[in-house]
This record gives C-alpha cells, structure tokens and sequence, in this order.
C-alpha cells in the first residue's frame, strides 16, 4: 500500500518541471487507485496523505530556496486535498458497490457497481475538480501545479481552456486514470472468479468524455484573424539575485545592470516600449539614487518605460478628501508606466498579495512570526484593474509576479478590455530551480483561456512571448550552454488585435469548477445518507431479538 501510494506520488510530480513528463498525468492516479484499501478511515486518511505529500513535498521543492523548508512546510497543507479525494473515492466504492464488504479490497467499486461504471468516473473527475477549486480560493488561495497544467504543451487541448478553463483537462485527466483503473479492476477480477470481465462501460464512460472534448475543441478553434498592429517591446532580464535585506553594493548592481543593458540595447533596437520586471531594483522607486539614475536613462533613450517597482506613497487622494490630516504613507509592490518624456503615465498596484512574502498574516498579533520570516514591511493591496496604453489601439494588462496562477485577475483585465496580457515577475528567490518554469506554465494558461497574447518579462529566467494559442515563443537562453538564468535582453515583436471576442470562459469564469463542486457536494450528501443508513440496518441485523411468551413459567 505504502509503495503504491508513493509511486503515485511522484508520477504525479514527474508530469510537471522540472522532468515534464506529461502523460504520466494521464496514468500517475492508477496505482493509488488499485492498491488495497487499509480497513480502517484513519489507515485511509493516512495512506491518503501520504500520497498527497509525495507529491507536494517534491512538487514544490523549489520553495524551499527560500529557507524556512517553505516547500516542505506548504506541502503539509497541499497534501489534504489528495487525501480528501483518496477517501472519498474509498466511500464511492462502496457506494457503487451495493453489498459490497464494509472495506474493499481496491478503491474502485466492483464490475457492477450500484450507481453505474460511468458515474463512478464522472464523479470521481467532479471531486477533483472541486477539491482544485477549493485550494484555488481557500486561505488566500494557491492554485499551483493543478493536474491540468501539466499539459500546457498540447496545444490542441489548450482550446478546452476557453470553455471550462484549466479545469476541464483536469477532469479528463482524472477520468481517464479512472476508467482505466476500473477496466484493469474488471480485467483482473473477471480472470480470478473465472468470469466474462466487465470494464467495458467504465471506457465507454471516458471515450464519450473525449469524443465530446473533441468537439469543444473543434467549435472553439480560433478565428483566423490578423493583427491590426504590434509592438516591438524590448525586455530586460537582469538576473539580480535577490535578498530580504538589500544593502548599498546590492542596489547599485542591480541598477548599474538594468540601465547599462537598457543604455546599450535600446538604441540598437529602437523599441516601442521598454519592460523591465517586478522589483528590478530592491529599493523603491522613490529612493533618491534611484530616482535621479531612471529620469537620466529616460532622457537618454526617450522611450515609453514600463517598470516593476516597490512604491511608497500615500493613498489616492480621493479616499481621503475631506479629511483634516494627512493620509500614512503605503507600500505597493506596483507597474509603473514612464511615457517617452519621462513622467508617470499609469500605476498599477499588485491586487493579490503573497501571503508570509508580501504580507505577514496577523502579523500584529504574532509579532515573533514577523520577526523569523517578515521582510521587513507589509505591503498594500491594489483595488483596479488598471489598463495601461502607451500608444493607441493597445490595452496592457499586467500580472504582478504569481497574479498570473489566478485566471480571475487575467479574467478582469480581459473584461475591461485588455487585447494585451504581461506578466512582470521576480522568481530570482527561488534561484536555478523549477520554480520558475512551473510558474511560467501558468501564463501559458492565461493567455490560452482569454486568447490574448501574454509577453513574459522575468528577472533572472524565462521571459518570453505566449501566443493566444498557447505557443511559447522567443524563450530568451544563452544559445552556447542552453541556460535560461542568465543577463540579456531581447526584442519581442507582441501582435495587437483590434477585435477581441471575449471567450465563454473569461465571461463566466469557474462555472465548470463550480458545476462540479454543487455534483460533488450533493453526491457526498447522498453517499453519507446512505453510509448511515446502511451502519443502521446492520447494526440492527446483530442486535439479539427480544422474545416475549405468554406462558408461564414452570413452578408458577
């Protein structure tokens, strides 16, 4: 069981970076799913998570480049999701089964199973979907590495994403590992009972799931329309290794490294924009060294800037007319939008803010907390999805470092009219490790699910250009030794189209995730119901029948 259970584990790990083995995704369920069940729900929850942190822990390994084990920490939390859906599956097993024993020997329900091959499939592909749900909201919310992010690749199955988001391929995925653990079930208890295997139905259940994600895919194919512009964006990656308190030298490495290469490129280049990424600089953007350095550059190259920078200002001032004191001042991790004669044109504020990174939750309260992993400041959140235009017909909307894991925040630049997406990001703290790649797998995402093209600017790996379809293009690497940590620039040429259909998707959002979750709880509802009913009827199949007689005892 043990054994099982880690196997799936780490198949399930193996489908995202840094191994990127991408079908095992469609078969890394399967052994969790055919070990024997442990008797007990305390075995089952703890079999369960076990699978669960075999995947997390080494999923998310690249965390712990931050110190504080912070990967194997989250892992801890993550792990509960996989447990949930083992012991649930465990309960639609013996739901399915009917008079099955109390504790099957596999998790998947019998040859024939009471509520049907096909709904045990659908619902158990509903659970997951829910459960990814959950964790995409719950406490913030964390939705990394879901199952259908290890196919970013599949350019085709990328479409589903504009209908059902990246949740309609996680429900393929799980459907399909169940459906072959139910065939491989039949198969193996048809040959030990000596009887005609019966697995058909439960295939039959997947192979209408793909012959109808077929035809989304056909119905959804893309317009063949024409960029009506673009723009030739020249990006900037510094390769500053980061550090939670800057010093003096530090500052001026990173300064002397992005204005040199901007310095030296740009005129070559001649680019409509300049982007460089979050925090290039560790200072904020106010600080006078800094200040003075930019507005030279600006002079000098006299072309519009779009920056990521710490900002410490004060409040807007329309929340505070009226009022007869001054406004304290805030932190803002925020993109910042220079036009050709050096003013600020547009600023945006990051909205979703890194928990114990970027904020310290009840940190007024566990003062020893900040103390151990605080950065030295509390952040503030943005409100507005600011839209920046640096030249007409063209709308940016900019993800600040992981806003780009949330579909909603891309999902709310598209609606107020974005044809552009960027994400500016800072993955440097978690050095030469997968984070950045997975993190980058996820833009992929969101530009397929709105299709609009998505310019990536990292500071020490992966900038690059995402097509509306899904395609990665111009990944900047060093040509000789195919390393993607490294100092550069590159000039991307980003299409601009005029018009923008918004996809069902970036419409109505998660209502496939949340189809799913109502199915599931409903289901769960239901199962329980009939768990308790069933414990009731056996519990009273043991308990000894009173007997009552009418004739009296001898000697009365």
């Amino acid at each position: 069981m043990v054994s099982g259970a880690v196997v799936s584990g780490l198949l399930l790990s193996a489908a995202f970076p840094p191994l990127e083995w991408h079908a095992l995704a469609w078969v890394a369920l399967i052994p969790m799913l055919l070990v024997p069940v442990p008797a007990t729900f305390r075995g089952r929850c703890l079999l369960g998570y076990l699978w669960g942190y075999c995947h997390a822990a080494t999923s998310l390994s690249w965390l712990n480049e931050v110190g504080f084990g912070a990967g194997y920490l989250l892992a801890v939390y993550c792990a509960l999701y996989p447990m949930t859906w083992y012991v649930l599956a465990v309960g639609v097993g013996r739901w399915g089964g009917g008079d099955s024993p109390p504790a099957p020997r596999w998790c998947i329900a019998d040859s024939r199973p009471a509520i049907g091959q096909g709904g045990t499939v659908l619902l158990l592909a509903a659970l997951w979907v829910a459960l990814e749900w959950v964790r995409s909201w719950l406490f913030s919310g964390f939705p990394w590495n879901e199952l259908g992010i290890s196919q970013w690749t599949r350019i085709g199955l990328l479409r589903l994403t504009t209908v059902t988001g990246v949740y309609g391929i996680s429900f393929l995925l799980v459907a399909v590992n169940v459906g072959v653990a139910m065939a491989v079930r039949g198969w193996w208890t048809g040959r030990r009972e000596k009887r005609k295997p019966a697995y058909s139905r439960a295939l039959g259940t997947v192979a209408v799931l793909m012959l109808l994600a077929g035809a989304v895919l056909v119905s959804t194919s893309p317009p063949a329309s024409h960029p009506v512009d673009t723009l030739r964006v020249l990006v900037v990656q510094g390769n500053i290794p980061q550090c939670r308190q800057w010093t003096e030298e530090q500052f001026q490495e990173a300064l002397d490294a992005y204005c040199s290469l901007t310095a030296l490129t740009a005129p070559v280049a001649k680019p409509d924009l300049i982007v460089w990424p979050e925090s290039a600089i560790p200072a904020a953007v106010g600080y006078e060294p800094y200040r003075v350095r930019l507005k030279a550059l600006l002079a000098a190259v006299r072309t519009p800037m779009l920056i990521g920078a710490l900002d410490t200002r004060r409040s807007p001032a329309a929340v505070w007319a009226g009022q007869d004191w001054d406004p304290p001042a805030k932190d803002f991790n925020s993109v910042i939008l220079f036009d050709a004669s050096g003013k600020v044109q547009t600023i945006y504020d990051k909205m979703h803010l890194v928990p114990f990174g970027e904020y310290v939750p009840f940190g007024r309260y566990l003062p020893w907390l900040v103390d151990w992993i605080g950065m030295g400041r509390d952040l503030s959140a943005g409100r507005e999805f600011t839209i920046f235009s640096p030249k007409p017909n063209l709308r940016i909307g900019v993800n600040i470092c992981f806003e780009d894991a949330f579909p909603a925040i891309s999902r709310g630049f598209a609606r107020r009219g974005a044809n552009v997406l960027m994400t500016l990001t800072n993955d440097a703290w978690y050095a030469e490790s997968a984070g950045s790649r997975q993190h980058m797998i996820h833009a992929v995402f969101r530009a397929a699910e709105t299709r609009l093209p998505l310019l990536r600017s990292g500071n020490n790996s992966d900038s690059c250009l995402i097509h509306r379809d899904g395609r990665v293009e111009g990944l900047l690497y060093d040509r000789v030794t195919g390393n993607r940590f490294i100092r550069g620039t590159r000039v991307y040429t980003v299409p601009i189209y005029a018009d923008c259909p918004p996809t069902l998707y970036t419409r109505y959002g998660d209502w496939f995730a949340v189809l799913c979750a109502v199915v599931s709880l409903a289901c769960c509802c239901l199962l329980g119901g009939l768990m308790l009913q069933r414990a009731c009827r056996r519990r009273q199949a043991i308990r000894p029948e009173e007997t009552f007689s009418d004739t009296p005892a001898e000697g009365a």
